[in-house]
């Protein structure tokens, strides 16, 4: 609405600028062609053809109310029209003639912009000098002075009182038209920032519910669990309660961050990882060490990252027997790629119960982000994962 309204005022603007324009430049040649008449006849006829020219343009743009034609038909014929006094060997005609280049420049440049403004002001400047340069060197012959009297004074002082009166009639709408411009879009962008911030709480919120919802969940498995006395059957359900509790984390650092649609990602790692020392017992010798040189990254892509390394991290919590448990979790942008690697000192103890659910997890994760694994196995255990950057 506001840019329909910004486009609509600019081109009602440059409407009453182009008809107001071409009624003062029919105003000025009237007043030159009567005065000529009985005074420069050469003169009177240059101005009876920029009144005509000015007077059908002006008719023009008040029957079709458009204005882009008569500037075209107006830029070709002012060419002509200077490049004739160009060749006339007169200083008052060179000054007025600038001047007009100028006031058209801006004219152009204010109805059709300023590529049109830059080629038009600089073949007229080339002209100019062209014309000059050749009449030095006696290449051509330039039109000989019309001899000043009163009424040519008269004449030059008519073109430069009309032409400031243009520049300076140009020069305000344009400040107004700007000044205008910039209250409408200073009100479009506070209505934009009003907007942003209340999508910004509204989707907080969401992150805040879906948080909420799935502590919920956590509870009702908890509850469940607590029900059960074999060591073996409680198992599931811890491991279900990590993977809840990874989302969970990812909805409450979007809705307590700044931004709603990515997440620090060292923050993230850290806590989650601190999170699953803490869920099981006998952790006190396990370092786990996060390096990333990625700052943040979207969530649908955290998700699954995330699923992948609470698969990796319980399997190293509860199979590694070595003394001193050391997991490193590395992450990193190569490629146009997301590459991460995950390091497990290794000498593993075999589990009791042989299940292959946490690897089709991670299986099923890393296709879902189009990504790939490898797995190396020796005196340490080391995944490697590639992604697609998102």
């Amino acid at each position: 609405m506001l840019n329909s309204t910004i486009s609509s005022f600019s081109e009602q603007a440059k409407y009453n600028v182009a008809k107001t324009i071409y009624a003062f430049v029919s105003i000025c040649f009237i007043l030159i062609a009567f005065l000529n008449y009985f005074g420069q006849i050469i003169f009177f006829y240059q101005a009876l053809s920029a009144l005509v020219l000015s007077s059908l343009s002006l008719l023009y743009i008040v029957i079709t109310k458009k204005y882009k034609i008569a500037i075209f038909v107006t830029i070709i014929v002012s060419f002509f029209e200077h490049l004739i006094g160009f060749l006339t060997e007169s200083a008052d005609n060179d000054q007025t003639n600038l001047f007009w280049i100028l006031n058209l420049t801006v004219f152009i440049f204010y109805l059709l912009g300023k590529n049109e403004a830059i080629t038009y002001l600089s073949i007229n400047i080339i002209s100019m000098f062209t014309v000059r340069v050749l009449a030095e060197n006696d290449l051509i012959e330039l039109f000989s002075a019309v001899e000043p009297n009163l009424s040519t004074k008269i004449t030059y002082y008519i073109n430069i009182i009309f032409c400031l009166i243009i520049f300076i009639y140009q020069s305000n709408v344009i400040f107004k038209e700007v000044r205008h411009s910039n209250v409408l879009l200073s009100h479009k962008n506070e209505k934009l920032k009003i907007q942003d911030e209340e999508k910004t709480l509204m989707l907080k919120e969401i992150h805040h519910r879906v948080k909420n919802n799935l502590q919920i969940i956590m509870s009702l498995l908890r509850l469940q669990r607590n029900e059960l006395n074999n060591e073996q059957d409680i198992k599931p359900f811890q491991e279900s309660i990590n993977r809840i509790s990874s989302m969970a984390l990812i909805h409450e650092q979007m809705y307590q961050g700044d931004f709603i649609k990515e997440i620090n990602l060292k923050t993230y790692l850290t806590q989650l990882t601190a999170n699953l020392l803490e869920t099981y017992s006998d952790t006190k010798n396990t370092k786990i060490i996060v390096h990333t040189t990625v700052k943040s990254i979207e969530i649908n892509q955290l998700v699954p990252l995330s699923l992948i390394l609470n698969e990796l991290v319980t399997n190293s919590i509860k199979h590694n027997s070595s003394d001193k448990k050391l997991i490193k979790i590395e992450i990193n942008f190569k490629n146009n790629s997301l590459l991460l690697n995950y390091f497990d000192n290794g000498n593993w103890k075999k589990p009791s119960k042989e299940s292959s659910f946490g690897l089709e997890l991670i299986k099923t994760f890393t296709e879902q982000l189009d990504g790939s694994f490898s797995l190396k196995i020796d005196s340490s255990i080391e995944y490697y994962f590639k992604f697609p950057k998102i």
